[in-house]
């Protein structure tokens, strides 16, 4: 952050002044015509490096979207028609839709309540010679608690581990005594910074993070039409989904407010379960052991859903910033598009 930017909005609150730095970062990079696909494009390399570091050092491809990161991972793991790829029963579309755009079959695990995460105890049942991956969803900024299991099952049966950690970055868990960030601890971490996530981008961004390096050439050429030198060299076939200069160029002037939005919402999250502790049959939700969960959604359980959600409705109207809505209505495995071959009861 330059001096002279921070000294001009010193008097401004946060987001005032985190609106005000995003809004300048932006302007530069209009003027400066870093946006054009001939640049090298140096706001994308220095988002990249800084997600990188907080990660923990591996490799980071900006990418236009996190559903996007997950395509790209399946397609650069060699995924294609007749395999399989076990995920979650409950997450949003894209963490089952990505296996049938790469022509592989999504295959439905059950969930655990207490984090909504993949249950390791049921994936390896769904294991068959046709299986390839595991994709596991971080869901509501809380890891997958599950994580060591699947890692364990995955190696057994030389499957890939890909982390959907959409709704996560920045939450850590802890894998054979070591704190590791969501999303650098299968083979392949995909991230969102869409505009609904907690840390975001105007518009829609995503990322890659290559735990497995062997991987990273593949992953880097598909996000920019396949060409390993521009014009001369395509040796894969990609499509144009590398992340934009405006977009890197926000999220990096919005890096430095990341720990205390974070902060913030831990606060309100604690706020909620205080208040709400004890009230009719609740069941809110918690931080796991062994986790440090981001409040991406404060999800409560109760038997009463929709009179309570009515009732969050009407109270809305005087409260703009509360902003009740069911994650997710229908598991996954009911869509139409994955071939209905499941009934009530089966998760």
């Amino acid at each position: 952050m330059s001096p002279s930017i921070y000294t001009k909005h010193k008097n401004s609150s946060p987001r005032a002044l985190e609106e005000a730095l995003v809004k300048e970062a932006i302007c530069r990079v209009i003027d400066r015509k870093t946006y054009r696909a001939s640049t090298e494009q140096p706001q994308v390399i220095a988002f990249e490096e800084a997600i990188s570091r907080y990660l923990g050092g591996s490799p980071v491809l900006g990418v236009n979207s996190c559903t996007e990161a997950l395509i790209f991972a399946l397609r650069a793991a060699g995924i294609n028609r007749g395999d399989e790829v076990i995920v979650p029963a409950l997450s949003f579309i894209s963490t089952a839709s990505c296996v049938p755009w790469v022509g592989a079959n999504p295959v439905f695990a059950d969930i655990r309540t207490e984090d909504c995460a993949i249950d390791a105890t049921k994936v390896e049942e769904k294991i068959t010679s046709k299986s390839k991956a595991i994709i596991v969803a971080h869901l509501y900024g809380q890891p997958a608690i599950g994580m060591e299991a699947i890692l364990r099952v995955a190696k057994e049966h030389s499957l890939l581990v890909i982390e959907d950690a959409a709704q996560s970055f920045g939450a850590q868990i802890k894998i054979d005594g070591k704190w590791k960030f969501v999303g650098t601890i299968g083979d392949l971490g995909c991230l969102s910074f869409s505009s609904t996530k907690h840390f975001a981008a105007p518009g829609n961004a995503g990322a890659i993070v290559v735990n497995n390096r062997g991987l990273y050439d593949e992953l880097d050429r598909t996000r920019f039409y396949g060409g390993r030198i521009l014009y001369r060299d395509y040796p894969t076939v990609g499509i144009s989904a590398k992340l934009h200069e405006v977009q890197a160029a926000a999220l990096i002037a919005k890096f430095p407010f990341l720990n205390q939005w974070l902060e913030h919402r831990i606060r309100i999250a604690e706020y909620y379960t205080h208040h709400l502790y004890g009230v009719g049959d609740l069941i809110l939700p918690s931080e796991c052991s062994d986790t440090k969960r981001v409040w991406y959604r404060y999800v409560v359980r109760t038997k009463k859903r929709d009179a309570l959600l009515n009732h969050l409705k009407e109270l809305s109207s005087a409260w703009p910033h509360l902003e009740p809505a069911i994650n997710y209505p229908v598991p996954l495995p009911y869509f139409s598009a994955f071939g209905q071959k499941y009934g009530r009861g089966d998760f």
